[in-house]
């Protein structure tokens, strides 16, 4: 029996620095995400999973991340009435 909850896990290409980044979302945006349509995420609901970087610098990764993501949504057709 595992004891871990499975998560997904996701690669993102920083600009920040040159090998890929790899993050999840914490458990209650996860929840959130996957049960409300119009969750938006937040930077706080991201986390970095590669180990050994600046606290700083995770935190810039993150808000870059957090950008790519809700530019991604804008491109998302809109809804008809």
């Amino acid at each position: 029996m595992n004891k871990f909850k499975a998560r997904y896990i996701f690669s993102f290409d920083s600009d920040l620095i040159p090998h890929t980044i790899l993050w999840r979302y914490t458990d209650e945006a996860e929840y959130q995400a996957n049960n409300h349509k119009t969750y938006k995420p937040k930077v706080s609901d991201l986390v970095i999973m590669n180990q050994g970087l600046p606290k700083q610098l995770k935190l810039d990764i993150r808000h870059e991340l957090l950008k790519d993501i809700l530019k991604g949504d804008s491109k998302l057709p809109q809804k008809r009435p």
